[in-house]
């Protein structure tokens, strides 16, 4: 694993606590409500619209992230789980899997 895949997997982490703390205010209200997109760009501020069944769907692997359909980064230990259009789910591969996993909010 080089430095960039290891920064960007460190990305992906702070942003996917930002939607835990985002999941945990909205609650399971129906309907969906932006979250951020977990890709490692940490310029990127896009939202990404979920209902909460499927953002519980995406947190219920360790390794998985969502991100605006595009922001894929194949080149950074991740590969596609499914493209659902409005949205794509990623999840990671190897070293930057084990980053992510280990400091999953959910395993703590």
């Amino acid at each position: 694993m080089d430095e960039r895949s290891a920064r960007l997997a460190q990305n992906e982490t702070i942003f996917r606590a930002g939607n835990e703390r985002i999941d945990a205010i909205r609650g399971s209200t129906s309907g969906a409500a932006p979250y951020l997109c977990e890709c490692g760009n940490a310029s990127c501020f896009e939202s990404v619209p979920l209902t909460h069944a499927e953002y519980e769907e995406v947190r219920s692997h360790p390794a998985r992230f969502f991100v605006a359909s595009g922001h894929e980064d194949l080149s950074a230990g991740e590969v596609v789980v499914e493209d659902l259009g409005r949205y794509t789910i990623v999840e990671k591969q190897g070293a930057e899997g084990e980053i992510v996993t280990r400091t999953d909010p959910r395993s703590a």
